[in-house]
C-alpha cells in the first residue's frame, strides 16, 4: 500500500530539451536541499508522475549535493525513470528511508 499524498504540485526545477537531428529528447531534473522536509514527499511525486509518465522523458532525476571522504563533494542523482528506483522511491515515508535509497541506488 501506497502512502497517502500529503502535498501538493510539484514543478521541477529544470525541464532540458535536446535535439538529436528531426527528434526531440526531454529531461526532468530536480536538485533538492536534503536537508528540507519535504524531501521524499518530492521524491514519492516524481515516482508517481514517472509511473504515469516516464515513457515520455530520457531522464528523471532527483539531484543532491553530497560529500564523500573519497569522491568530495558531487552530485548523487536518482534515475526515477529507473523501475527499481522508482518502486523503491513508491515506498519510502520519510527522509531518513530516501537518504538511505540514495546511499544504494544513487548514481
Amino acid at each position: 500500500m501506497r502512502p497517502a499524498a500529503r502535498f501538493g504540485p510539484l514543478f521541477p526545477d529544470l525541464l532540458i530539451v535536446r535535439q538529436d537531428g528531426d527528434n526531440f529528447h526531454f529531461d526532468i531534473l530536480e536538485p533538492h536541499d536534503p536537508s528540507l522536509a519535504d524531501n521524499f514527499e518530492k521524491a514519492a511525486g516524481l515516482a508517481r508522475f514517472a509511473e504515469r509518465h516516464g515513457h515520455l522523458f530520457d531522464r528523471i532525476q532527483l539531484i543532491r549535493k553530497q560529500t564523500s571522504p573519497t569522491r568530495g563533494e558531487y552530485f548523487a542523482r536518482l534515475s526515477i525513470n529507473t523501475e527499481s528506483v522508482r518502486k523503491a522511491l513508491l515506498l519510502v515515508t520519510s527522509n531518513p528511508q530516501l537518504d538511505d535509497l540514495f546511499a544504494r541506488k544513487a548514481v
